[in-house]
């Protein structure tokens, strides 16, 4: 015999009896129907002996939750034992051997069966009293977060346990809902017919319904003087209703029904409400709203008197009359097939009427892991369905979006395997689970994203992490290489105390940790991404000061992005991190220079390649803004043209190029090395929950945001040496972002205002000592045009006007060469296609021209750039005329 079976004999032979069987197990209370002492919690009057339906029945005001159930539940609470040691003490008592009973159990022969018997599973309630063993009463996280105050059996992962029965006080199952308001029933649970009562009574004068526990607890606070029952979803309310009628004839019952309300679509809450009321001539009341709400949401947004207030008001009986079934006859929608969630999976569930003994019996077929759709989500292109489930073996919910095109389709179910769902192979099966989730679920509006960044009113992290508060729910449905690494590990106070403190009077590592405090900072004031290239010698603190920095947003480590990439890969990069921080590693050999030229220019362009889709038109185009922070031996522009490669201006004022400070202050360790090590153990303990604090205080500090850069920028745009070219400008303004972004961080970091302001100048000083202060484009065309003239000056040009024959032919004639001797200097007279095709090349002739003439280089005349100076052939022709700069180093002046 099973334990279950043997429950139930027990429990029967004590049926009738438990005024005696309480007393001989040594538990006092009072006469049946009286209130009296609590034999549990010790309570004087709020103990009520029940006993209404011969079992045991009692109810506990004072005791803590659970605070009623049967003779059994008595005797386990009260000797503080097990429910099996409670059966044993009340078997003693009652003079039944158990133990007999079980050695019967291997003797037993089962009678022939015309159906194959089912699995030997876990009975449910034996289930749910394990669980319940293991629970500990308490505040789940959940109600706490709805300002609602109910103990409730919680388990290890502070998920609270809705223990279900039905009429007969039996226990059919449990819902879990997780911290986060997930919800699930536990396997093998049944559904239908299944309630949890809030607040037990005997007579109920007024019994209120509602789909979910929230809504019930919120209504209790209404009316607590009525009987509060849970149904668990809008289509068993009206199961539980019938329940409630049967039990409670004369009681007014009232439905507490969801708004689901929704342009062209059905208000499932309150139609399932309306029949539930009609079948027991019960009443229904809404909340008062035009969008999507239960009664807890609105009392959250009101009060709890003005949401009674308006409960009443809502009161009104559906015209729908109740339809009477004569008892033993089945109704035609009893026989409807449907999808169930049961044994931890959605079944597609055919109910069968066996003629032979009336009964239904349900025919199931598996169609997926439990999945539950939990809104529709739209980003500017597409529509989504948000499914969420548990992947196995995982206990982290998973949701993502799928795309309404996709549902029922072979890539959709492809993106659900891949995150761990598991889907029917049976093609008739996939069909009616795909049209299930089309019409099933929740049908708020999500927005779907997949960049990073400021969305629709909050930050996505790449690894998905939502920080604000957004009108709507966000999901990030994009991806990164380095997702793993955004995890957290210490306070923000250990932060400041270990990795800040360290780095503080550093102006390299203040400058890389600046960096990432600017990585949000920027898209939020609607300022354009750069990036710093930290170059130097080995041993001078590269990677410490990258790792420091990386530390802010996650472990440095995994985070840690490469150059060893393509222009391609690094933009999917950026657009996965769009407003975010890019820590890339050194550029070292075996990087391509080609393919770093090019990702340091398009890193920062901002938005990617316009690309054909294969349905037509184009694809969405990426867009970003990206922080990133890269660190080298050499410098960005010397390693690029080590291998012939060239780089412009647009690149370095982008990437800014800056010589690594060593750390001077080592706060109280001997050396460099002793601060780089304790540097190395604080950015390896402490990473990951400063970003996070510095984006929520963003969130809520906006104007302060804006308000601190341009008071930065204006500081920083009449320094002295920013009164030079644009470009310089362009640097400072940069610059600006990163000391409002230290400026407001001053509480994370700990580090002073004239501090930060001093690590700065520094770091910008040294870079205007690389790039210079003038117009570095001008610049690079000068020493252009001086390369040609180095390289094919007495090559190509004929000496002008005594040539010697011997010279002659020559090869590619660039123009002609004038000495004077008296000078010494040499005149360039280059032909106009020559000048425009191979020296000005990869620029605009007449701005490269007009950048020599402004370094003393082309003699201009007052219109235009060429000029009639020498014959050719017996015709005066137009040259450019060039001369080769003695000292080019001035031009930085």
């Amino acid at each position: 015999m099973k334990i279950i079976e043997i429950i139930r004999s027990v429990k029967k032979q004590a049926s009738g009896r438990w005024d005696y069987v309480l007393s001989a197990c040594g538990v006092d209370v009072p006469a049946k129907g009286k209130h009296g002492p609590c034999p549990i919690c010790g309570g004087t009057d709020r103990f009520h002996f029940i006993d209404d339906n011969d079992n045991g029945e009692w109810h506990c005001r004072q005791c803590t939750e659970p605070n009623y159930g049967d003779g059994l539940d008595l005797v386990a609470r009260v000797n503080q034992a097990s429910i099996y040691e409670a059966v044993e003490r009340v078997a003693n008592v009652l003079n039944m051997d158990i133990r007999s009973m079980k050695v019967m159990s291997s003797i037993h022969v089962e009678p022939a069966r015309k159906e194959a018997p089912k699995s030997e599973a876990q009975p449910i309630a034996d289930k749910v009293a394990a669980l319940l063993t293991k629970s500990e009463l308490g505040q789940s996280a959940y109600l706490t977060a709805k300002g609602l105050q109910y103990p409730m059996p919680l388990l290890s992962d502070g998920s609270l346990l809705v223990v279900l029965a039905n009429g007969d006080g039996e226990t059919t199952g449990a819902q879990v809902i997780k911290p986060d308001g997930s919800k699930r029933l536990l396997a093998d649970s049944t559904k239908k017919d299944s309630f949890f009562v809030v607040n037990p009574l005997i007579n109920a004068e007024t019994v209120t319904l509602a789909e979910g526990l929230a809504t019930a607890l919120s209504v209790h606070l209404m009316f607590p003087d009525a009987l509060t029952v849970v149904a668990i979803d809008a289509g068993n309310l009206i199961h539980v209703a019938k329940v409630m009628r049967n039990r409670y004839p004369e009681a007014k019952i009232i439905i507490a029904a969801d708004n689901d309300v929704k342009p062209d679509h059905k208000n499932v809450g309150k139609e399932s409400a309306e029949k539930a009321a009609a079948s027991v001539s019960g009443w229904v009341t809404l909340p008062p709203t035009d969008h999507k709400s239960d009664w807890d949401d609105y009392r959250q947004q009101s009060d709890v008197l003005s949401a009674k207030q308006a409960f009443e008001n809502g009161l009104y009986q559906p015209k729908v009359q109740p339809v009477h079934v004569q008892s033993g006859v089945k109704r035609k929608d009893d026989l409807k097939p449907y999808v169930d969630d049961r044994h931890g999976g959605l079944y597609w569930i055919e109910p069968k009427l066996d003629k032979d003994t009336g009964e239904i019996n349900d025919r199931e077929s598996w169609l997926s892991t439990s999945v539950s759709v939990v809104g529709v989500g739209e980003d500017e292109s597409e529509r989504y369905l948000v499914l969420s489930w548990t992947p196995e073996g995982d206990k982290t919910v998973k949701t993502e979006a799928i795309p309404l095109k996709d549902i029922g389709e072979r890539e959709g179910w492809s993106r659900m395997k891949a995150g761990g769902l598991l889907v029917t192979s049976k093609t008739a099966l996939k069909a009616i689970l795909a049209d299930h989730l089309q019409r099933s679920g929740e049908r708020g509006l999500w927005h779907v994203s997949s960049a990073t960044g400021w969305q629709y009113g909050a930050y996505i992290m790449p690894d998905g992490e939502i920080i604000g508060q957004p009108e709507h729910p966000v999901l990030f449905n994009g991806r990164s290489s380095a997702a793993k690494g955004y995890i957290v590990k210490g306070t923000p106070e250990s932060w400041r105390e270990n990795v800040g403190l360290l780095a503080s009077g550093n102006p390299s590592m203040m400058l890389g940790i600046a960096c990432a405090f600017a990585a949000p900072l920027i898209g939020l004031v609607g300022a354009d991404g750069f990036g710093v290239h930290l170059f130097g010698g080995s041993s001078a603190g590269k990677t410490t000061t990258g790792n420091a920095a990386t530390s802010v947003y996650g472990e440095p480590e995994t985070l840690k992005l490469t150059w060893y990439s393509t222009a391609l890969g690094l933009v999917n990069e950026a657009a996965a991190h769009n407003d975010g921080f890019m820590p890339l590693d050194e550029i070292g050999q075996g990087s391509n220079r080609r393919a770093v030229a090019e990702s340091a220019y398009a890193l920062f362009n901002g938005v990617g390649k316009i690309q054909g889709a294969k349905d037509g038109g184009n694809r969405e185009l990426k867009r970003w803004r990206a922080m990133a922070f890269s660190t080298g031996e050499i410098d960005l522009e010397s390693y690029i043209r080590a291998d012939g490669g060239k780089i412009n201006a647009g690149q370095l004022v982008r990437l800014l190029n800056i010589p690594i400070s060593k750390a001077t202050e080592f706060h109280g360790f001997i050396d460099g090395k002793a601060h780089a090590d304790a540097m190395k153990d604080a950015y390896q303990n402490h990473y990951g929950v400063v970003g996070r604090a510095w984006i929520k205080y963003l969130c809520g500090h906006y104007s302060e945001a804006v308000t601190a850069v341009r008071d930065a920028e204006r500081r920083w745009l009449t320094l002295p040496q920013v009164e030079a070219s644009e470009q310089v400008r362009r640097v400072a303004s940069r610059f600006a972002i990163l000391e409002a972004a230290l400026q407001l961080s001053l509480p994370l970091t700990g580090w002073t205002s004239e501090l930060c302001r001093d690590a700065l100048q520094h770091s910008f000083n040294a870079w205007a000592d690389e790039f210079g202060t003038g117009n570095r484009e001008g610049k690079a065309w000068v020493e252009q045009a001086e390369s040609f003239l180095q390289r094919f000056g007495y090559s190509r040009y004929l000496p002008y006007p005594d040539s010697d024959p011997r010279d002659l032919p020559i090869k590619d004639l660039a123009g002609y060469r004038v000495s004077n001797k008296t000078t010494e200097t040499v005149v360039f007279h280059t032909w106009p296609a020559v000048f425009r095709d191979e020296i000005a090349v990869g620029a605009n002739p007449a701005a490269f021209a007009q950048a020599l003439a402004n370094a003393g280089m082309l003699d201009k005349p007052k219109k235009g750039f060429t000029k009639k100076t020498l014959t050719h052939n017996g015709k005066q022709c137009h040259f450019y005329v060039m001369t080769i700069i003695e000292s080019p180093e001035n031009n930085d002046e």
